[in-house]
């Protein structure tokens, strides 16, 4: 197998691109918990501490994007390589098909063309099975779709005359669950964009109440009773956003 492959459940991101996230991130809640202490040091801690559970998030979102875009591209692939099978071509003929195909659809660097490349090289050029190689893109991915089809293909390879047929059935069942998930995800799409405003609220009255001016807001800033609440409001802002995020968070 080849090591330089990915592992997409597991995060990508470079040292400097963590350090760089943790810092944007960190500088936003810092100016958010600014606009309610207007205290710089408790401000900044603030912003220090829930920066690290931010950049977690969009570390992991970034993981969530990547291995979404991949079982798309994965649909594209078994719907090429069905199409290549089903005219006749055997399985080494139906992937070298299907990977010119996915290079007009996509560019060189897209996950997919890399995996299939691969896969033909270690095949050709190693002498490995390709329901191993499929096996490990599968660990590696952690996606079902791709687990499931490997699985298909190490029954079906060089035994099953319908290679083309359960080939174009597999694409159909994952294209059916494809297109499940993303009506659910326009569903949810207008609820995100609700629960975003709502989460800004706050911020907003609050800078639209400072900027009155006449002192309306000094008792906020400056007494004990205006910091503890505006740590309440701080920690049900948190609490609104780790729960919104939470349930955005659907799998099909």
């Amino acid at each position: 197998m080849n090591p330089n492959m990915p592992v997409y459940y597991r995060c990508n991101m470079k040292k400097g691109e963590h350090v760089l996230a943790y810092l944007i991130c960190s500088l936003i809640i810092t100016g958010i918990a600014y606009l309610f202490y207007h205290i710089v040091p408790v401000s900044a801690v603030i912003g220090l501490g829930a920066g690290f559970y931010l950049e977690k998030i969009y570390a992991d979102s970034t993981v969530k994007k990547r291995m979404a875009a991949l079982r798309l591209q994965f649909r594209d692939f078994l719907e090429s390589m069905s199409v290549a099978a089903r005219a006749g071509n055997v399985e080494v003929k139906a992937l070298e098909s299907a990977l010119k195909d996915l290079k007009i659809s996509y560019s060189e660097k897209a996950d997919i063309v890399k995996e299939v490349d691969n896969i033909l090289k270690q095949y050709k050029q190693g002498g490995i099975e390709l329901k191993l190689l499929f096996e490990d893109f599968a660990d590696r991915s952690n996606l079902e779709d791709i687990r499931s089809f490997a699985t298909i293909y190490s029954v079906i390879e060089g035994k099953n005359d319908r290679f083309g047929e359960i080939v174009s059935q597999t694409s159909e069942i994952i294209g059916d669950k494809v297109e499940i998930e993303q009506e659910i995800h326009t569903v949810i799409s207008a609820a995100k964009s609700e629960t975003t405003m709502m989460l800004l609220m706050p911020i907003v009255i609050v800078v639209a109440m400072s900027l009155m001016g006449s002192g309306f807001m000094d008792a906020l800033f400056t007494t004990f009773a205006g910091h503890a609440a505006a740590t309440v409001a701080l920690a049900f802002f948190g609490i609104s956003y780790a729960l919104a995020t939470k349930a955005s968070d659907i799998k099909v």
